[in-house]
């Protein structure tokens, strides 16, 4: 039919062994990057290095104290007239785990999901630890003015009576 020169065929070859390079790459590079993706490739067999270290429950409770420390200390620091604010947040109890229950009998047990070594109480959700007290030190504290606007603003962003908040002024 046609005469292909020999330069032409050559080139066809080469084409053709470049495309099946190219495909092979590409589905090398698909595997890997599978394995990677499932953490197979780099964490092998080891399934506790796979596990996030959790913190202990005074670790985690010193956490939410500070975050909550910080939030105050922001709040404060927005009202015109405070500047240096130190901020204690004082919480009653801990973390508490919600669990799914049911009436059996009369008597209330958990809700159970999974069997063997798998079953597990059905898990809701986790209350924090309600706020007993909030003090915050501030220069500006002392102005009467000053100390009801912060007052009026921490009870409302915490959902607080006014009892459980005290502000005063800091050293010069």
């Amino acid at each position: 039919m046609f005469n292909k020169s020999a330069s032409e065929e050559s080139g066809a070859g080469r084409a053709g062994r470049l495309r099946l390079i190219l495909i092979l790459a590409g589905a090398a590079l698909g595997i890997l990057l599978l394995l990677l993706g499932n953490g197979e490739f780099l964490s092998g067999d080891d399934e506790e290095a796979a596990q996030p270290e959790q913190p202990s429950p005074q670790e985690e409770l010193a956490q939410y104290q500070s975050y909550l420390e910080n939030r105050v200390r922001t709040l404060c620091e927005s009202v015109s007239g405070v500047s240096g604010v130190t901020v204690a947040v004082t919480l009653s109890g801990n973390f508490e785990d919600i669990y799914a229950t049911e009436l059996v009998d009369g008597n209330e047990e958990y809700v159970i999901v999974g069997s063997g070594s798998n079953a597990s109480a059905l898990y809701i959700s986790r209350l924090a630890p309600e706020i007993a007290g909030i003090g915050v030190v501030c220069h500006g504290g002392g102005n009467s003015d000053v100390r009801q606007e912060l007052t009026s603003l921490i009870c409302a962003a915490f959902g607080l009576p006014s009892n459980r908040v005290y502000i005063a002024e800091a050293k010069s």
